[in-house]
């Protein structure tokens, strides 16, 4: 079953990652970052950004060209995939200057089967929380210290998922 999911999940053309909670986290102590277990939503989201990548990876801490958490990841193929019985996706996604909202954030998350309001573009990249129809399956929330967009840079917000 995990094996089906990654593959679906690795096919899915509507996996968004997104960008949010631009209000302190609270008035007495606004930076102490929550546990994530605080709320598994994204509140006062700002944008969400297609992912760039959505690939089969395994752990390799030899040839593994990822860093996450400690480990080493190495991206697969599909064939790969099926016959290591892959339960892991890695997600990636630029957040340009010229394409997303400057602002400052402290919370991202991975979206999959989002649904884009009728009208738009079926590629479109980046879409504001309006032109959403539906959300799709919220898969990931990450809260963190508050990080500032500048208008010079870009920044790439990435995810290994395990299904």
């Amino acid at each position: 079953m995990k094996t089906y999911q990654t593959f679906h999940l690795a096919k899915d053309r509507n996996v968004f990652i997104a960008v949010g909670k631009t209000s302190p986290w609270n008035t007495e102590n606004p930076e102490k970052v929550p546990d994530v277990s605080y709320g598994q939503t994204i509140t006062e989201i700002v944008a969400l950004k297609r992912a760039d990548q959505v690939r089969f990876v395994t752990p390799d801490d030899t040839n593994g060209t990822i860093e996450q958490q400690g480990h080493k990841w190495r991206i697969i193929d599909e064939d790969e995939a099926r016959v290591a019985d892959c339960r892991w996706v890695y997600v990636q996604a630029w957040l340009r200057y010229d394409e997303f909202p400057i602002c400052t954030y402290r919370q991202t998350g991975v979206y999959a089967g989002t649904t884009l309001a009728d009208g738009l573009p079926i590629n479109k990249q980046v879409v504001k929380p309006d032109e959403v129809k539906d959300m799709g399956f919220l898969l990931a929330v990450t809260n963190q210290s508050p990080l500032q967009r500048e208008v010079t840079h870009r920044e790439s917000i990435e995810y290994i998922l395990e299904l």
